[in-house]
């Protein structure tokens, strides 16, 4: 994967500033509605593959939202639970293998997603919540984007929320995880740092949140 990283790395240089991430313009005919839409998988949402949800599994999808939120962060921790919920609902729907975290075996498997699908697709799930009006701590926010190569990072994009009190920006990352299980969330400017749950060599779930 990082050698098709190369490929687009003047895109990434002109497209990215200052935690900037990709423009999701060229990908709006993949939104949809939680009834009808399309899921962005192997790289760069090359391939595109129709999801069509009824109302009682979107309604499951929806449970961690069935007691509402005390203050922003219990938000955001929901949010990370939709996030697997609605992704391992979409693998079922689709029959699609698994994705696994870091798309470890994308090589030979384009049912994997690299960040960019990844991106791509949380930040549509989230503005499914946001256009049901269920957000009322954090509102969606521009995808964010790290590395340049140049700066000793590997380029990486990621969803976002912004707290509306604050104005604090989270990244919502959907990438370094197996299918299905929650986001990472993780205060922008932490993540800018070259972020990752595995950077001490072990899972790190307690300062994600």
């Amino acid at each position: 994967m990082r050698r098709r990283y190369l490929l687009i790395l003047p895109f990434l240089l002109t497209a990215c500033t200052k935690g900037q991430g990709i423009s999701l313009r060229p990908f709006a005919e993949t939104w949809g509605t939680p009834y009808e839409f399309q899921v962005c998988h192997g790289f760069n949402c090359t391939n595109r593959t129709p999801v069509a949800l009824d109302r009682s599994e979107w309604e499951n999808i929806l449970k961690p939202f069935r007691t509402p939120a005390a203050d922003a962060a219990e938000e955001r921790n929901k949010i990370a639970q939709y996030v697997g919920l609605i992704e391992t609902t979409v693998q079922q729907k689709t029959g699609m293998k698994p994705d696994k975290g870091e798309a470890r075996t994308f090589e030979r498997d384009q049912d994997q997603m690299d960040c960019l699908d990844e991106t791509i697709n949380t930040s549509r799930y989230l503005h499914f919540l946001e256009k049901r009006g269920i957000l009322k701590w954090n509102e969606v926010a521009d995808p964010v984007h790290r590395g340049y190569f140049v700066d000793a990072m590997w380029p990486h994009n990621s969803a976002a929320v912004k707290e509306k009190a604050t104005g604090q920006r989270y990244a919502i990352d959907s990438y370094y995880r197996d299918n299905g299980q929650p986001a990472d969330i993780v205060a922008l400017e932490k993540w800018l740092k070259n972020w990752s749950p595995y950077r001490s060599g072990r899972p790190d779930r307690s300062s994600s949140r």
